[in-house]
This record gives structure tokens, sequence and C-alpha cells, in this order.
């Protein structure tokens, strides 16, 4: 290098052109065509790394992003598949954390990072193999100060992942309080708590803010030190190169060169402690994402499934049948006190315990009781909400645990306790039951659920939007739309849990005039709390405290004097109250 920088002046007489003496036109165009090469060549270089700098750019980003985009789909497909223990133990605002913050950060490793870190070693590569080839012994002095940057970026690694945790866990539990606090706003409105809850989420964004203060704390710590090791190198170089160039091993101008080199250096250096960062947060992030993708669904088809079987007819059997909730780990426990995945569990509560009941195809089936007596419990086991920890519940003879989850629940046509509208139009919501249904098919489901003369008033019909969870709908109007959500499936199985507890009484005999037409149909199960639904049932099971107390038609309870009788007379003084 050094003898092609000595034979510039060979070439032309740099001095005498800066003189304005005369020199040959040889040597002036020898210098034009070396100058305009040299510069060509550095364009040229210019332009090829950044076209490679673009490509990629292009192909790693693009690619992150098709990761993120796969990512977050099969993280959302596996959290629809997992059940009431994972959700029970589980805010809503942590699993939307993991579903956003989460992801973006294990995108960014995925595209950001590999991209710097491509980058900084092919910088970091060139030019070390140019330092060495100057001079081996200045670059050994100068490189002196990295492995003090080793051991810096191992310790703060460890730093970052830690607080990085500790801040997207604050985080969840952040958003958790905003979802709440929105949820119920009615409530915090009418109880005057506004200012409470502002107290309570001020609380939480403290918290936050002094999680992110420790972990911006620790990453601007880093870039300093990196800056200071950067310059500890430089100083070096002029110090050992001044020595090496007055023994005449290396010229003045190779010093220069190693400044310019330790100067492109800086970059990936720094770069180095960006990648780092982003690898921590990713590291904490993806473990969060883990720890719910490796939860296995409580609930899904297994080898003991029948895929043979594409439909039912609608017989429900309960054979002994009893349910205890999971335990403090999320295990379904099982009758024998251990939970589903084999560990030891606590004796947790029987809410149901030695049901039995044969309900044949096409028959409707009337189960009351007192608050608490496992009514929602019982008929969840039906569709599979919940698995029976004793006993079995049979459809057509076959236990439910070897019918296709998606035959199950396809022949079903379920309206729980609490209902859920999407916000979107009425029409929509009624069709959530059958993607495909026609007009007429969710007006005449309407018509059954007695909810047409409330729709026709609406100004836009059924384009009207509901809002979020249907707020713009009273009790008794969502209720008739899950209705008829429920029977624009035409299924051979109608669940009803405690459907028309929002209506009043002329509305519910309505509603269930048109039931009615269903029945012999259909295998229907009513639920309730009032004995008008369920009086003309083929057969009523009363539960008390999880257990079958008392089973026949209404007259024979009725005349049998036990707690439906009761039940029965309490119902109807408060109706004859309510009409003096």
């Amino acid at each position: 290098m050094r003898q092609s920088v000595d034979a510039v002046p060979r070439m032309v007489d740099l001095h005498a052109l800066y003189q304005g003496t005369p020199v040959s036109g040889f040597a002036y165009a020898q210098f034009t065509y070396t100058l305009v090469l040299g510069g060509s060549v550095i364009l040229a270089f210019s332009l090829l790394s950044g076209l490679l700098l673009f490509l990629m750019r292009r192909t790693v980003v693009v690619a992150s992003r098709h990761i993120e985009f796969d990512l977050r789909n099969v993280l959302y497909d596996h959290l629809q598949r997992l059940g009431r223990p994972f959700y029970s133990q589980t805010a809503t605002g942590d699993v939307m954390t993991r579903a956003t913050s989460d992801i973006e950060k294990v995108r960014r490793y995925v595209g950001p990072a590999l991209m710097y870190t491509v980058q900084a070693v092919a910088v970091t590569g060139s030019a070390l193999v140019v330092m060495l080839f100057i001079s081996p012994t200045l670059t050994f002095w100068a490189l002196t100060p990295m492995p003090l940057l080793a051991i810096s970026i191992f310790f703060v690694a460890r730093l970052i992942h830690t607080r990085t945790d500790r801040q997207q866990a604050q985080y969840s539990m952040l958003t958790s309080r905003v979802q709440e606090a929105l949820s119920g706003i009615r409530v915090v409105k009418a109880y005057v708590r506004e200012d409470h809850e502002a107290k309570r989420f001020e609380r939480e964004s403290v918290g936050y803010q002094h999680r992110a203060l420790d972990l911006a704390l620790v990453e601007t710590a880093f870039r300093p030190t990196m800056i200071v090791l950067i310059g500890a190198s430089t100083i070096l170089v002029v110090w050992v190169g001044g020595q090496l160039a007055i023994e005449g091993a290396i010229t003045l101008g190779n010093i220069a060169e190693y400044i310019i080199y330790v100067a492109i250096l800086t970059w990936p250096v720094a770069s180095l402690g960006f990648v780092i960062n982003m690898i921590q947060q990713a590291r904490a992030s993806w473990s969060r994402l883990v720890r719910i993708l490796d939860r296995t669904p409580a609930i899904q088809d297994s080898d003991q499934t029948n895929s043979g079987i594409d439909a039912v007819a609608g017989r429900i059997t309960f054979e002994g049948t009893g349910f205890r909730f999971a335990d403090h780990a999320g295990r379904v426990t099982r009758g024998d006190g251990v939970g589903g995945d084999g560990a030891p569990s606590f004796e947790a509560p029987w809410v149901l315990r030695d049901v039995s009941a044969d309900v044949p195809a096409g028959t409707t089936l009337g189960i009351v009781g007192r608050t608490g007596s496992g009514k929602t419990t019982l008929v969840e086991l039906i569709p599979r909400l919940l698995d029976a920890a004793e006993g079995r519940v049979l459809i057509d003879g076959e236990d439910v645990r070897t019918v296709p989850l998606d035959v199950l629940r396809r022949s079903i046509g379920y309206v729980p306790q609490e209902v859920f509208l999407f916000s979107d139009t009425i029409a929509h919501n009624i069709a959530f039951g059958k993607l495909d249904a026609s007009d007429d098919e969710i007006r005449q489901a309407a018509v059954e659920a007695d909810l047409l003369g409330n729709i026709e008033d609406f100004p836009e019909g059924f384009k009207t939007r509901v809002g979020e969870r249907g707020i713009t709908l009273s009790g008794g109007q969502k209720q008739r739309t899950a209705i008829a959500r429920a029977l624009i499936r035409r299924p051979p199985i109608l669940i009803f849990d405690d459907a028309l507890s929002a209506v009043d009484t002329q509305t519910e005999a309505r509603i269930l005039a048109n039931l009615r037409q269903q029945f012999g149909q259909r295998t229907v199960v009513v639920v309730s709390h009032r004995i008008s639904a369920v009086q003309d049932a083929d057969q009523i099971l009363v539960l008390d405290e999880g257990r079958v107390a008392e089973r026949g038609t209404h007259a024979d309870l009725v005349e049998h004097g036990g707690i439906y009788a009761e039940m029965h007379r309490k119902q109807l003084l408060e109706e004859a109250l309510a009409a003096a």
C-alpha cells in the first residue's frame, strides 16, 4: 500500500501542479485517468453497497413481517383452542399484550437485529482484514479494549432480559386495568368511581414508568460505555502507532488510516449494543409467548376421537356425571384428586355429583334449581365447554369425548347465560350462527325470537350496529338476538341457559310459543329459574347442591310437594302481587 502511495509522485508532480508549474500533457492525462478511475471505483463500491443494503433490508424486513404475521395467527388460533382454566387465570390485558407488544419485539429481533448483525459482521470483518494487513501489532493494541466490551455486554444482556420481562408483565397489568375499566364503564359512572379508577390506573402507570426507567437506565449506560472503550482504542492507536512510526515500521498515513478504521468500527460496535438490547427484549417476550403456546388445550380431539361420526341425532345421556372446577394450577381436577396432567392437586369442591338422566332425541329437558345448584355447569358438559370429572356424558350413545369437537359443537345451538354480541350489525350477529344465512333466514330467526318488531323500530333495521358488546341494546334485546343466533342454525340440539331472564313474562310467553314449534323436531334443553319456561318440558330435573333432588313432569313435581312445588307457589304469588 505504501508503494502505491509513493508511486503517485512519480506519475505526476503534485507540487508542481499546485504551484502552476507546467507539466507534460501525458503526465497530466495519466493523473486525470488515475483520479477518474479511483473516483469511479469508490462510486461503484458506494452504489453496490447501497444496492446490497437495500436488498438486505428488503429481504430481512419483509421476511420478519411474514414471520410476525404467521406468529400472530398461530397465537390467535391457539388462544381460541384454550379452555376455561386458562382464561379463568389469565387477564385479558395480559393476553392482548402478548399478542401485540411481545410479538412486535420478537419481530424486531428477526428483522432489524438480524440485519444489523449481518451488516456489523461484514464491516468489522473487512476492516480487520485491512488492519491486520497493515500492522498486526497495531491491530492487537487497537482491539485490546474489546474483552472489556464483551464482559460489559454479558452483564448488560442479563439486566436487559430481567428488566424487560418485568416491564412487559407490568404493561400487561396496565392493559388489563384499562380493559376492565372500559368494559365496566357504566358501573364506574353509576357509582361515581371515576376518580377512584383514575388513581388505580395512575398507580399501575407509575409502576410501569419505574420499570421502564430501570430498563432505560441500563440501555443508556451501555452506549457511553462503548464510546469510552472506542475512545480508548483511538488513544492506543495514536500512542502505539506513533512509536511504530518512529521506528519506521509504519507511516504517519497508516496511523491516519487506523483512526479512520476505528471510526468505521464505531457503528458496528454501537449497533452491537442495539442488537443485544433487541435480542434480550425478544428473548423475554418470546418466553412469555412460549408460556401460552406450550399450554395444551384442556379440551380437544384425541386418539379416542371417532372420526367416523359426522352427524348427531340428539339423544343426550348423563351417567353418574360429576364435575369440579380446575385447581389453582389450572389443571382439570379428576375425581381421584389428581390433576388432568397427573400432578397432585387439592380437593376442589364438587359442583355436580352423580347426575344421571336420559333425554331421547326430539324431547325437551327442563332444568331448574336454586342459585349455585350447578345448572349452567351441567349444560356446559354437553358441548364440551367443560369435561366431566367423573361419570360420562353421552350423545347418541357415544361418549362426547369420542365425538369430533367440530361435529359436536356444530350440532348444538347454545344460548349462554351471559350474552355476548359483537360490535357489528344485528343481521351479522344473528348470522354468526350460520355465516351463509340468507336474508329470509335471518328474518325468520328474528321472528321466532320475537325480535323483529324491535328491529323494525330501528332507523336502519337489520343494519343497525349494536356497539361494543351490544351496548346499544337492552338486556332483553340482547338475549333475543342470541336466541335468534342459535335458532338460525337449525341444529339437532338447542340449549337455552336462562336465556329469558331479561325479558318480561309476556315476551317470554311469545318466545316460548315459538320455541314449542321446535319441540319434537330437535332436542331442547331449557335452564331457567322461572317455572313457566320449563313447565311444558317432557321431563324436568331439579338440582340441589349439585345433585338431582327431583325429576318428573310439571304435574308430577307440583303434586310431589318438594323444592319444585315450593318454587312454583312462590312464583305464582309473585305474579299475583305484580298483577294486583
